[in-house]
């Protein structure tokens, strides 16, 4: 069993999440990565949302695009990054355009 000194200075050794965030960012290739994760997570919530919004199973949506429920499971993962024709295939199946900047 720990003793009260012990837990104490376990506790000061930890950072809370903005500071460790700060820190972790000050590396350019981990600020990188951290982005790009986002954006492909942001990417695949945006591709389930624009279908539940429509009550569009995962298999109806793969007829419209003309592919498999399993290629559609995928682009609503975060670890795949879908092409460009598929993207605009799915803004398409949803009467959206699809619009890609850089900012």
């Amino acid at each position: 069993m720990k003793k009260n000194g012990e837990r104490k200075a376990q506790k000061e050794e930890h950072y809370n999440f903005a500071d460790y965030k700060k820190e972790i960012f000050k590396d350019p290739e981990v600020r990188e990565r951290c982005e790009l994760a986002f954006a492909e997570l942001k990417l695949a919530h945006q591709i389930a949302e624009l279908r539940e919004k429509a009550h569009m199973t995962q298999a109806k949506l793969a007829v419209e695009i003309n592919t498999k429920q399993q290629v559609v499971s995928r682009l609503e993962d975060e670890h795949h990054i879908p092409s460009f024709i598929t993207l605009w295939k799915v803004a398409h199946a949803f009467g959206k355009k699809l619009d890609i900047r850089f900012i």
